[in-house]
């Protein structure tokens, strides 16, 4: 049976600053309260994404993977059944704790397993709304782990105002939060490695506290990473799409396409496509055919060619560079625009 864009069910992840906008906000027919997150593409730990349609159906993506390594990834990869890639959709009613991620090199060596850096895109966001991301006037890490004991961090984060549409790259290292009152789309290394720093003085309902992890977390720690905003460098616009370059890593490039007829996806190995506005058809082989609605993701299989997304509708296009330097240049070959911001 040949490969085609395959959907998978959420795994939903109950937190106590989850809420309720996947229900209300993406119509997700959901029974449990609080849902924090919902993994949407995933090989990580026991969260294993299952396919929701066509006739691989109710198949592990990990057992897809073992059976079609190069025709689902492409030819990089020999991950032994794992996705690199994690993607997610956070519903934060309230604050996140603090948090650090380690790079490559530490996570190998601190946990075996792989670094994680990010990237957000926010779906909604209520007044005033905010994302800490870095801070300010720590310095050293023996300062960091005295404003964290006397807890006092939160007078040292980097906040930011943000509203629908804004989007961030946010590299191991990076001291961050996500503020309450936000629903975002996180792509991210498939990795769940997570060092608490601070949990903004909070307790569960047995009157306890959740753990912090000092040690590894002022070590995973890059004080010189803060970030203020990212804006789209390099774009495209023709009569029929709109295309800007969110963000560009080692890690994966992620990109807003804004479909105003059709747009025909151009990458090398495998992608992913997660529609944030309206909603359309991706159309693929000789008259086939999927629906993708608005706040659903899809897989794009490496041998799966002249792939079309066809409607009036915004996504978000993730795939990975073979190289940085090579994947700019290819960009400007494109017809792509760069602006100095």
């Amino acid at each position: 049976m040949e490969l085609y864009p395959l959907k998978f069910f959420p795994i939903y992840k109950n937190k106590i600053w989850g809420g309720n906008r996947l229900k209300t906000f993406l119509n997700r027919d959901i029974e449990e309260e609080n849902v924090g997150e919902s993994w949407e593409i995933s090989t990580n730990n026991d969260s294993i994404s299952i396919v929701k349609n066509g006739g691989y159906k109710n198949q592990k993506l990990t057992e897809l993977i073992e059976e079609f390594p190069e025709e689902l990834l492409g030819d990089r990869y020999n991950s032994a059944g794992q996705f690199p890639l994690l993607l997610k959709i956070i519903d934060a009613t309230k604050k996140l704790s603090v948090q650090v991620h380690p790079n490559d090199k530490l996570a190998k060596e601190l946990e075996n397993g792989n670094g994680k850096s990010e990237m957000w895109y926010v779906l909604s966001a209520t007044k005033n709304a905010k994302l800490y991301i870095g801070l300010n006037d720590i310095k050293g890490k023996n300062h960091l782990r005295e404003v964290i004991e006397q807890g006092k961090l939160q007078n040292y984060l980097n906040a930011i105002n943000v509203q629908r549409g804004d989007f961030f790259y946010i590299p191991a290292g990076t001291v961050h939060a996500i503020g309450s009152g936000l629903m975002l789309v996180e792509i991210q290394q498939n990795s769940d490695t997570t060092y608490r720093l601070y949990d903004w003085n909070r307790i569960d309902e047995n009157g306890k506290s959740r753990d912090l992890h000092l040690g590894k977390g002022i070590k995973a720690t890059d004080l010189n990473s803060n970030i203020e905003r990212y804006e789209s460098i390099y774009k495209k616009e023709t009569p029929e799409y709109k295309r800007k370059v969110l963000t560009i890593s080692n890690h994966f490039v992620s990109e807003k396409v804004t479909v105003k007829n059709y747009f025909k996806l151009d990458h090398n190995d495998f992608a992913l496509i997660t529609c944030i506005e309206n909603n359309g058809l991706i159309k693929y082989g000789e008259d086939n055919v999927e629906t993708l609605k608005e706040g659903e993701s899809a897989m794009i299989p490496a041998n799966l060619k002249d792939v079309e997304v066809e409607g009036k509708l915004e996504f978000l296009y993730i795939y990975i560079p073979d190289d940085i330097n090579y994947y700019i240049q290819k960009l400007k070959s494109k017809g792509f625009t760069s602006f100095n911001l």
